[in-house]
């Protein structure tokens, strides 16, 4: 097994990311008389697309709706009708739907490849814009992903001009932990009696990567020219990401890791094709890019607080980007959360603007409800990346001569325009910087293990019978003994399997490792689509792994906690402090989103209902016994323990005696702040 297959298996209940397909806005508004032909990420044609040589068709039964008057099985739909009809764009049939409320086109699933480019197209004669997604899923633990929200707008045309029909299409990447792709599409709104939204022969093909770069650069080139060139200062807090770029850190064969926090903002930012893209010109030898995406309406960083305590933190990313805002305290806590615990970047941009900004200085400096004097300062004293995005949007469209309205899809969220300006304006700080405020290595290190070592930071020993070749430490005999003292939160164990394997046993500060206490928990999932959702829980003492579930009882934010192992353990009200009974978990009122709202002169509201829950699994963060055994010879790395306290720790790793085991390096992170 090579270490892609590793990264399958260990990152499987880490990572799940998303290149959502772009949100579309009305970047091109083609004349009465006709639609404008339009290359790019999003197409518009009167012809046919055509296919490259190499590409390969996915096969989707019933695409050309020529299936005498049914809808083939497999597609969900609502207030439709297949026509016949000799004005079809394709055979003699063709799918309609009212444009109604409760109307819809849901494809059959089609299976893809994981990180795969895809162009999907179809035929489209519709009197408004409708509301599409390309949903993807994965079985993966974490379900920010599992079906991809970010709309895929067609752009906003008069009403005669959607009379003829257009064949529009669609660049994308299927995510890495993805492996299924669904085409979804209904109205937006209500339209006039007699409209409908038609649709013709829909078609999914492979795509190769110079194809969907080329269709990225096409894109841009639909845009005023832009210059991304870094400036003095950019970049100087990403200096372990640029080492890991470069070859000079990480983990060889690890994915870097991307987590995009906060609001529908970071949402429509899509999934990171561009940024991705930004980081594989700048550094060719980049290792694969994970972009993760966990969003929800109006997050403000105080929120992002709670999902970094909850789940990302202990995955310790490479990355996180967060577009969104909220109040200067809540900024503090979530990048000292994310100092205290991971080793992870930060990149924090200040937000767009609304149509009704007045562009003034005091606008760009204090708008959108937040003072970005004081963001600078505390992004500046935490060490994470502030990107100017305000001050050089605002430069832009003086200078374009734009309105911030040619930048918005919807009066507030970013079009495709705005969207690839964000992250021009991030890409500025993809860059290695001459001003760096750290060094890599004191974050993250690569503990050699040929011999014993001794540092400012870890102290390494060897007891038994080990031996080394081909720079690698390894011992078939009972009782070889690998002592290391470290100072951080974090251990990964880099080493090889064979068919001849043995195993080892692993201690913490001087126990089996699976018996000290700490702990890993996923995101909390709510039973139904609803939001306001408590973003994290703590966890106590006497913590046991188990699934837990937050069960509403009232329509006024009761409710009971309960464990798969615990059983019953208390009853609380989302309004205010909660510990269960035997002290494992505990509920902070601030971070249950708009659980109760007061408003003037109204009843007090509820954010959810009697019958509602949400539950979440708690697991241990380290082993006590870890194989080198496989069918297979292969490199692979495994996290001996997560989530310590970020001080001095001890791990002991020793030899069973059944079988070979080969240790290339240890590999520990540091967070830059302590609690």
């Amino acid at each position: 097994m090579n270490y892609s297959s590793i990264a399958r298996l260990h990152f499987a209940a880490l990572l799940l990311v998303a290149f959502a397909i772009p949100a579309f806005g009305d970047e091109t508004k083609p004349s009465k008389d006709a639609v404008a032909e339009r290359s790019g990420l999003r197409c518009v044609s009167s012809k046919p697309f055509p296919a490259a040589a190499n590409s390969q068709f996915i096969s989707l039964m019933g695409n050309d709706f020529e299936s005498n008057g049914k809808l083939p099985p497999g597609w969900g739909h609502g207030l439709d009708e297949i026509v016949s009809s000799t004005d079809a764009p394709q055979g003699h049939a063709y799918f309609r739907m009212k444009v109604k409320k409760g109307a819809g086109l849901n494809s059959p699933i089609m299976s893809g490849q994981p990180g795969g480019f895809y162009f999907l197209s179809f035929w489209l004669k519709a009197p408004i814009e409708p509301w599409g997604t390309i949903a993807f899923t994965s079985d993966e633990r974490e379900p920010s992903f599992t079906v991809i929200h970010t709309p895929l707008y067609y752009p906003v045309v008069p009403v005669e001009t959607w009379a003829q029909w257009r064949q529009v299409g669609f660049f994308f990447m299927l995510p890495p932990q993805c492996t299924t792709i669904q085409l979804n599409l209904n109205p937006r709104e209500d339209g006039t009696e007699g409209q409908f939204i038609s649709l013709d022969d829909i078609r999914l093909r492979t795509v190769d990567a110079a194809e969907m770069s080329a269709a990225y650069q096409n894109e841009r080139s639909n845009l005023p020219p832009y210059d991304v060139t870094p400036r003095p200062g950019d970049g100087k807090n990403l200096a372990l990401s640029v080492a890991k770029w470069e070859g000079r850190a990480g983990i060889p064969g690890k994915p870097f890791v991307i987590w995009a926090l906060g609001s529908s903002f970071t949402d429509w930012q899509g999934g990171g094709y561009e940024l991705m893209e930004a980081i594989r010109q700048r550094f060719p030898k980049a290792p694969q890019i994970i972009y993760r995406k966990h969003g929800g309406p109006g997050t403000p960083w105080e929120f992002v607080d709670g999902w970094i305590k909850q789940f990302v933190a202990v995955e310790e990313p490479d990355l996180i980007f967060t577009y969104t805002s909220g109040t200067l305290e809540g900024l503090d806590a979530m990048l000292t959360e994310i100092r205290r615990h991971t080793t992870a970047e930060v990149i924090v941009p200040s937000l767009h603007f609304k149509p009704d900004s007045k562009m003034t200085p005091d606008d760009i400096e204090h708008g959108a409800g937040v003072v970005w004097d004081k963001v600078r300062e505390i992004c500046q004293k935490h060490g994470a990346e502030f990107v100017e995005n305000r001050r050089e949007m605002a430069e832009y469209i003086a200078r374009e001569k734009l309105n911030p309205d040619d930048l918005l899809h919807d009066h507030n969220h970013q079009n495709m325009h705005g969207r690839i300006r964000i992250w021009d304006n991030v890409s500025r700080h993809l860059t290695k910087s001459d001003q760096t405020t750290y060094k890599p290595e004191s974050r993250e290190r690569r503990i050699a293990v040929l011999q014993p070592m001794e540092s400012t930071t870890e102290k390494l020993s060897l007891s038994g019978d080990w031996t080394t070749s081909d720079g690698v430490l390894r011992s078939s005999t009972a009782g070889a003994r690998l002592k290391l003292t470290l100072t951080g939160n974090r251990v990964d164990l880099i080493g090889r399997k064979t068919t001849s394997g043995g195993t080892v046993k692993v201690f913490l500060d001087g126990e089996p490792a699976d018996q000290a206490p700490i702990f890993v928990m996923n995101c909390i999932k709510p039973d139904k689509k609803n939001w306001r959702i408590p973003h994290c829980v703590d966890l106590g003492a006497n913590v046991m792994p188990q699934k837990w579930t937050i069960t509403m009882t009232s329509n006024t934010g009761d409710y009971d906690l309960k464990g798969t192992v615990t059983g019953p353990d208390g009853v609380g009200n989302l309004a205010a402090p909660f510990r269960s009974r035997s002290g494992q978990i505990g509920i902070d009122p601030k971070f249950w989103r708009a659980g109760r709202l007061e408003k003037k002169d109204q009843p007090v509201e509820y954010g959810v209902a009697q019958g509602e829950f949400f539950s979440f699994d708690v697991y241990r963060a380290a082993v006590s016994e870890l194989s080198f055994k496989s069918e297979h010879a292969e490199t692979f790395s495994a996290p001996l323990a997560r989530n310590l306290a970020n001080r001095q720790h001890t791990i002991e790793i020793v030899t069973s005696g059944d079988g070979e085991v080969a240790i290339d390096y240890l590999y520990v992170y540091q967070p830059p702040e302590n609690d």
